[in-house]
């Protein structure tokens, strides 16, 4: 399917085309593609996301706490790695050790490595959330070592609620054993040698969630953003 054929119903959060008649063996074509098309290669599909101010400012924000957190780490928005042939575009990806510059430079061509954090965040419906949370197969099947969160919005013309109690001390939130209705976090804190399993937090205003790598996301960043009129 050309992007020229899609239907009105088509155009949706995530837009999916074939492409099967591609030689994506050759690197030359992947790169081609990517270069005219902001996506990711995924088996024989192109996976297009179409995001909004919304969520464009929860990447940046995230992107901004995590690089004042640790200033040696590398923390890119929406570019390119590659695992287990596929080419993926976290939203927010955190390097413990930047890539090197080939691979900054042409990360398909030299293999840019995925990040040690992968950040996706999704409207709280389909196709948007399965595509974000497919990524957790493809970690458990491709790598050992990455924490994943998932931080899924609602999806919906009304801003959330309004900090009742703004500039307190935030608190730990409480792990759910259940996706809770949106926003809410999932977190994969993938460990070799424990294993790991999903561990869902409801996102509540003036709350935190500490990942392994000591990087706390406060989830007022995130509330603030879909709070807004």
């Amino acid at each position: 399917m050309s992007l020229e054929a899609l239907t009105p119903e088509q155009k949706e959060d995530v837009i999916n085309i074939s492409l099967s008649t591609y030689n994506l063996d050759n690197v030359n074509i992947r790169e081609a593609i990517l270069e005219r098309y902001a996506a990711e290669i995924i088996g024989k599909d192109l996976i297009i996301k179409c995001d909004g101010i919304n969520k464009s400012n929860i990447h940046f924000n995230l992107a901004h706490s995590a690089m004042m957190q640790n200033s040696s780490w590398g923390v890119h928005i929406d570019v390119i790695c590659v695992m287990g042939g596929n080419n993926f575009r976290p939203d927010v990806g955190i390097w413990f050790r930047n890539p090197t510059f080939a691979q900054r430079s042409r990360p398909i061509t030299n293999r840019c490595p995925p990040p040690n954090v992968w950040i996706e965040v999704f409207y709280n419906r389909d196709p948007d959330r399965h595509n974000a949370l497919s990524k957790i197969s493809f970690i458990r099947e491709y790598t050992t070592n990455v924490e994943y969160v998932g931080i899924a919005i609602p999806h919906t013309t009304n801003p959330f609620p309004q900090n009742e109690n703004p500039g307190i001390t935030t608190t730990p939130a409480t792990p759910l054993d259940d996706p809770p209705r949106a926003p809410y976090i999932i977190h994969f804190p993938w460990n070799v040698n424990r294993g790991s399993s999903l561990v869902y937090y409801r996102m509540n205003w003036n709350e935190h969630l500490d990942l392994r790598c000591q990087w706390r996301i406060e989830f007022n960043i995130v509330l603030n953003v879909i709070s807004q009129p």
